[in-house]
């Protein structure tokens, strides 16, 4: 009965889903208490008074008026009644009837407008708050001018015992108030924060989730791109890619506020070239700002080091977002990308100890629709954006300034913004980064790499994650094994040496840290270290550490980077086995000279254009993989030869099957097919027509041996007339730079000026002028380096005369 009870009074106030009623009830609770409290008291110090009869009147009140409450749930009603019957009526009433002045209302007075200022909300606060501090002191002054009125005690002790029944009882209630008031928000608090850290998690499990088939579709995608000849496909996977970035970088926005709202977002820092970060940004989004018709101006200070140390993704992504928007919300004008070496820290003379450290200014400003002042108060909260009406048709969830500027508090530092409605915004951030190690290599992404006798084995339990990984590895010519599970990674690291391995973390087995392990020690029994890298889509720091602390030797990001995955192979390969290749910029030679090289090897049934959508389109990568082709192919004839006539079908359908690939990678044809249906007779144990095929097969082979180094000499005479071609090229004129720099510092032009300057220090080396004009244009002090310019131009003019 008595669990019962107290079952059923617990519920009274921990079952209501309204936080003001539950707090009226807390309250109401307070003030019965006082209430009886205080009618016992006045039973004590005031005898036959009617002190102790209002204060049961008052708490009989209080428990009816929470009784009405918890069943109608008008609580604001409720309030009213309280404040204007007790707070008002019954406790001026026993404010006469307990000494007035003399005695101890004046301190429930202070209860009773504590109490107001709790319950109510908004103006409602200040009225009723007014209101019962001004009747209080009305009453008050009445009894001082009207003491007849105000029951007298009856002895000094009485009214000693009074005051300090008043002094106990306010002090009691108003911390019951606060206890219950505290109790509660805290309460209230925690369910909140265990609500937002549940909506965190599922978002961030969500979007992990996502990750995994859009890692497929952009793989896929991209091998589409890079092999199918039709341009109309080409345009269709174009827009399925530009499609896919988008979404992915709304994917990654939500997991990346996910991340920092569960604190779980960390600074990894590391060596990184800031300038060529940059420039990578600003080609993409001047591209994109160009396409508007927009003037996109690079700023950048060029007496800047290049290597800092730092959040490399993290200041990208802080960037990306404010030049994203800057493209997004300008339609004509002009953007400027400002990044300027503002101070320089050095480390502490006295000890010698410490790093010297750069405090670097980035600044983007559009010329765009500007926005307003109230705007500019909510455009960092998550999913708020500036005028949404009139912005409706641009694409955005609202969280790319709210992630950047988190992230900038993450990097001590905070995003700014000046803007004027209509006419344009100003975003700028100032960080301090610490000097990097000049030694340190950015890696080049539009580095390329063969390596067709390197051979590595790819872990993951999606079929999926397999097949992209082998697509995106296709034209270096790696030979990729596959697992889909730890069991068969172990089984086939077993048979077989592997340069690499390729370990996807979160696998439903076992996960990659433990499945790692397990091949070490297969590796301590070979006596041998294979480099092995985690395949993760955690990017938090204390996930890299734990990697690489447990064992592995790099990670790598899904959805897999197909540059990021090819630079992180080369660092991690033998160096015996890779051969790295021109860079896309340097791959294309002329079209005549192309066209002779096409009909060349179609002579010899091979397709050059087969060979390249592979490759795309390098035809310098094309000349490596003939050379490896060519290399081989004798002793390896030789090899097919002994394994068909000793029977030993095993080992020549995977030589076969090796040569298909090969074969499909230099682009010959017949011999391609050729090689799939031998394979397939061979691994039928079909001797007859093995036996019969051969010596045709052998033919095939011989004959794209012969069209390849007939190829490879022709390559190498084009290649020295486009390098004797390249030196003869005339340098560019010293006097039409200095017309062009005097042209543009009259017109006031700083970035192309800048340019020029640039040019001229490359051509003739930096000298005092030149450093002067320089120092001139970026204070903006385009008369005196007008000077300088007309000085040294008269000068040449002066020699040749």
């Amino acid at each position: 009965m008595f669990g019962k009870m107290k079952r059923t009074v617990i519920d009274f106030y921990t079952k209501e889903k309204e936080m003001d009623i539950t707090l009226f009830k807390v309250l109401g609770t307070a003030g019965a208490m006082v209430s009886i409290v205080g009618a016992t008291m006045a039973l004590i110090t005031a005898p036959g008074s009617m002190g102790m009869w209002i204060n049961l009147m008052a708490g009989a009140a209080s428990i009816v008026l929470m009784a009405y409450v918890h069943i109608t749930k008008r609580y604001l009603v409720g309030y009213l009644i309280t404040s204007f019957c007790i707070f008002m009526g019954l406790f001026a009433w026993l404010f006469m009837e307990m000494g007035g002045m003399n005695g101890s209302m004046t301190y429930l007075f202070t209860f009773g407008i504590i109490f107001s200022t709790l319950m109510y909300k908004g103006v409602l606060m200040y009225v009723m708050g007014f209101l019962q501090t001004a009747f209080y002191i009305a009453v008050c002054i009445f009894t001082y001018n009207h003491p007849e009125y105000a029951r007298e005690f009856e002895t000094p002790w009485n009214q000693f015992s009074n005051q300090l029944a008043g002094i106990f009882l306010s002090s009691v209630g108003i911390a019951l108030i606060f206890i219950f008031y505290i109790r509660e928000y805290r309460k209230q608090q925690r369910i909140a924060e265990e609500s937002s850290k549940a909506k965190s998690i599922l978002l961030a499990n969500i979007s992990h989730e996502i990750r995994t088939p859009i890692n497929m579709l952009l793989g896929m995608n991209e091998m589409i791109l890079r092999e199918s000849e039709n341009s109309k496909i080409n345009e269709y996977a174009q827009n399925v890619a530009n499609a896919g970035q988008h979404l992915l970088f709304m994917v990654n926005q939500f997991l990346d506020l996910s991340r920092i709202d569960m604190g779980k977002e960390e600074l990894f820092e590391d060596d990184f070239n800031l300038k060529k970060l940059i420039k990578s940004l600003g080609t993409f989004w001047g591209e994109e700002a160009g396409k508007k018709k927009i003037e996109f101006i690079m700023d950048v200070d060029r007496t800047m080091p290049e290597n800092f140390r730092g959040d490399m993704r993290k200041l990208s992504q802080i960037l990306s977002n404010l030049l994203s928007n800057a493209v997004k919300y300008t339609e004509k004008g002009t953007i400027v990308f400002t990044v300027q070496n503002v101070k320089t820290i050095k480390p502490l003379e006295v000890t010698g100890k410490g790093t010297v450290k750069y405090q670097v200014h980035f600044e983007i400003s559009d010329t765009g629709s500007g926005i307003s002042e109230e705007d500019q108060k909510k455009i960092f909260e998550s999913f708020e954006r500036a005028e949404i009406i009139r912005n409706k048709g641009i694409e955005g969830t609202g969280l790319g300034l709210a992630i950047s500027n988190k992230l900038a508090h993450l990097m001590g530092t905070e995003i700014k913004v000046k803007s004027e409605y209509g006419a344009g915004s100003v975003f700028w951030f100032d960080i301090v980064l610490a000097a990097g190690d000049e030694k340190a290599e950015a890696s080049d992404p539009d580095s390329f790499f063969i390596a067709p006798e390197a051979k590595i084995l790819a872990v993951d339990d999606k079929d999926m994650n397999l097949m992209v990984v082998k697509s995106l590895l296709r034209r270096t010519m790696i030979r990729v094994d596959t697992a889909e599970s730890a069991a068969k990674a172990y089984e086939k690291y077993e048979a077989e040496d592997y340069d690499l391995v390729l370990m996807d973390y979160m696998m439903p087995d076992v996960n990659g840290i433990e499945a790692m392990k397990h091949l070490r020690e297969i590796d301590a029994g070979k006596n041998r270290h294979v480099p092995m890298i985690v395949l993760t889509a955690d990017a938090t720091r204390s996930s890299r550490e734990k990697f690489m602390t447990g064992g592995f030797d790099d990670y790598l990001l899904k959805p897999i980077d197909s540059s990021l995955l090819e630079s992180t192979l080369i660092r991690h390969l033998p160096e015996r086995l890779v051969t790295k290749v021109e860079s896309k910029a340097e791959s294309g030679i002329a079209e005549e000279d192309r066209e002779k090289i096409k009909a060349l090897l179609k002579k010899y049934d091979i397709s050059l254009d087969m060979a390249l959508k592979h490759l795309s389109g390098d035809i310098y990568q094309y000349s490596r993989i003939c050379e490896y082709f060519v290399k081989d192919s004798g002793s390896d004839r030789e090899k097919l030869k002994g394994c068909i006539a000793s029977g030993n079908y095993e080992e020549a359908a995977i030589m076969v099957h090796a040569l298909k690939g090969n074969a499909g990678n230099v682009g010959g044809e017949d011999l391609y097919y050729s090689s799939i249906r031998l394979e397939q007779r061979i691994r039928s144990r079909d001797t007859e027509y093995t036996e019969s095929f051969i010596p045709h097969f052998i033919m095939q082979w011989n004959r794209v041996e012969k069209g390849l180094v007939e190829f490879l000499k022709e390559f190498e005479k084009i290649k020295q007339s486009m390098e004797q071609a390249k030196g003869e090229e005339k340098l560019p004129d010293e006097d039409e730079l200095w017309k062009s720099l005097n042209e543009a510092v009259r017109r006031g032009r700083q970035t192309p000026a800048l340019k020029l300057v640039g040019e001229l220090s490359g051509l003739k080396g930096r000298n005092g002028n030149l450093e002067t004009i320089e120092e001139s244009i970026r204070n903006m002090e385009f008369d005196k380096a007008e000077s300088i310019i007309e000085t040294e131009m008269t000068g040449r003019d002066g020699e040749k005369g």
